[in-house]
């Protein structure tokens, strides 16, 4: 008789050990797939019609970069290499290397017509990490694909733009800008020390 009292004990339990690893299993599986880090911000000070100064800081984020660009709309590109989904269990996360920086017009009459100038952003002296890996492709290669990925905005004085890696390209999201008129110009909020930011 005890034995048949225990052995439904030990089977709810065993239940629910297997309950609590597959919903560990479905949230690290969620993460991964999902993870995001923050990899450049943005803030733009209008200096003429259409024409703005656009700062930047990427990399470790410890100094601003300044470009003018024409327009009313920004643009980043990068070159971006997406693992397969069994590399990204696995802990490895999608690599980038940020290319160019220009601006772009709403109307594409204005695109056609508009002055434009681009930034190249690239450090031509470095190895080109995310080539070297796609050039061992394969079946059982953990780098799915190799492709340009760009994101773009509107060019707005009252937000700071903040882009991100995600594992399948870059994305951007805007915050307010915190009021700088009393010191006369725009920052870049940071969260972190310079140099705490991870860049993949």
């Amino acid at each position: 008789m005890k034995r048949l009292v225990l052995f439904p004990v030990y089977g709810l339990f065993l239940l629910a050990v297997l309950s609590a690893l597959l919903l560990a299993s479905n949230l690290h599986t969620y993460h991964r797939l999902t993870d995001e880090a923050p990899i450049a911000e943005l803030t733009f000070r209008n200096t003429g019609p259409r024409e703005y100064e656009a700062t930047i800081a990427y990399g470790d984020f410890c100094s601003a970069q300044r470009y003018r660009l024409y327009g009313n709309q920004w643009r980043l590109d990068a070159r971006f290499l997406k693992w397969r989904p069994w590399a990204n269990l696995l802990g490895f996360d999608a690599m980038y290397r940020i290319e160019r920086l220009g601006g772009r017009y709403r109307d594409v009459a204005d695109e056609n017509a508009g002055q434009h100038h681009v930034h190249d952003l690239h450090n031509a002296d470095l190895p080109d990490l995310t080539v070297l890996l796609n050039r061992y492709g394969g079946r059982w290669s953990p780098v799915d694909t190799l492709y340009g990925s760009s994101v773009y905005d509107g060019m707005d004085e009252r937000h700071v733009y903040r882009v991100y890696r995600g594992q399948s390209g870059l994305l951007v999201r805007k915050q307010p800008l915190l009021d700088s008129a009393a010191s006369g110009g725009f920052t870049i909020p940071i969260n972190t020390a310079c140099g705490d930011r991870q860049n993949p």
